[in-house]
């Protein structure tokens, strides 16, 4: 299902067995740009509720937005390559709020790439990890979210960015056993706010990507402490481990596999480390139950969203 334009709904559906599931239309710039005619911009798009299973690709795509792209309480299961992309966003904000990902074995949870901008990430459960592809998105930042799992690669959390403001913290991580490194925030020197380093139109598009990663300092680390010590980034975050919910296991070693969303249950036991672990989100978590927020896309006390067809 592809929409472009402004001002779409699309919510409560079950989507199983295509390519991807729900897209804005990746269909380049916007007419008229660099004066783009306001009428015709992929602005002001909800995809809420939804149900998508067994993509050969994506989950959501948020590819060629503007403004105001909002993806929120999605359920998504079994997606070959990258649950949730953005390739590109002009300017953003688009933001993913209390989706949760299981099972996206081939590239993690994300796909934020094509020198994207605005990328706000809240209230998450990714059962797949986080990490870069190829052009470095910008003004990025990550607040609340549960990251565990594993795809072909064994670090969790590994974030490429342009801006030395994109920002991270009160998340949860589940770092694999045996990772080189577990973490990376990799950013321009930071004397520096941000470095664009300009698109050259004779470059394929890996040419781009590593001129691009020159312009940046490569940090990886070990542990989740190292990486806060060295970055000043998660500094509130904290270690997790799969006895935070219900009932949930790690996708085994077959990529093909598909697992159903009845077998798993993501809500978190009573008195987990993640339970009161998150932060004060205005406008986004006011419903809190506890001290503090809740990690992940489910808030112990409050019912779990609806993901598909209603009654």
């Amino acid at each position: 299902m592809k929409v472009y334009g402004s001002g779409h709904v699309v919510a409560y559906n079950y989507i199983a067995n295509f390519h991807d599931g729900v897209d804005v239309a990746t269909y380049g710039n916007p007419d008229g740009t660099p004066n783009p005619i306001r009428e015709r911009m992929p602005v002001s798009i909800d995809f809420y509720g939804n149900d998508i299973t067994n993509m050969e690709d994506n989950c959501i795509e948020s590819d060629g937005g503007a403004h105001n792209i909002r993806i929120f309480r999605n359920r998504c299961f079994n997606h070959g390559h990258r649950a949730l992309s953005v390739q590109p966003m002009f300017g953003g904000p688009v933001y993913f709020i209390r989706n949760i990902v299981y099972h996206a074995p081939e590239g993690g949870a994300v796909k934020f790439t094509a020198s994207s901008a605005g990328i706000v990430v809240y209230h998450n459960t990714f059962l797949s990890n986080v990490k870069p592809m190829l052009l470095a998105a910008s003004n990025v930042h990550y607040r609340n979210n549960l990251v565990l799992g594993k795809s072909e690669t064994p670090e969790i959390f590994a974030v490429e960015t342009n801006t030395n403001y994109s920002s991270s913290d009160y998340n949860g991580f589940r770092p694999n056993e045996g990772a080189e490194f577990s973490f990376e925030w990799s950013t321009p020197s930071r004397t520096m706010l941000a470095n664009f380093p300009g698109e050259d139109g004779n470059l394929s598009t890996q040419q781009q990507a590593q001129l691009e990663a020159k312009s940046r300092e490569t940090r990886r680390f070990k542990t989740l402490k190292e990486y806060s010590d060295a970055t000043g980034q998660d500094k509130h975050s904290i270690l997790v481990d799969y006895d935070i919910f219900v009932k949930v296991s790690p996708p085994g070693p077959d990529p093909r596999t598909l697992y159903k969303p009845s077998d798993f249950d993501f809500q978190l036991r009573a008195g987990s480390v993640a339970v009161d672990a998150g932060v004060r989100l205005p406008g986004v978590n006011d419903d809190f139950t506890g001290r503090a927020p809740d990690l992940g896309a489910l808030e112990v006390g409050r019912p779990v969203p609806h993901y598909g067809p209603r009654e």
